[in-house]
């Protein structure tokens, strides 16, 4: 997970972390049905929604490793 960074697209998230979907949602974000996800980096994302993209990039991590032990990815 340390290799996802603020220049990571949303569909690159997507495609290693699929639950990452729940996170998103979690802010307002509905990146399952926007086009935009293929070239829209988190921090962008993070921009777009008035969120700070550091803190932003550091909580969708941490979701990540707390939903791998108990998905098993």
């Amino acid at each position: 997970m340390e290799d996802i960074t603020l220049s990571t697209t949303v569909q690159q998230v997507l495609e290693k972390y699929p639950y990452a979907i729940e996170f998103f949602e979690s802010k307002g974000m509905y990146c399952k049905t926007c086009k935009g996800k293929k070239y829209e980096t988190l921090y962008n994302s993070a921009i777009y929604y008035g969120l700070n993209p550091e803190d932003f990039l550091n909580e969708l991590r941490l979701f990540i490793k707390q939903n791998q032990k108990i998905r098993k990815v």
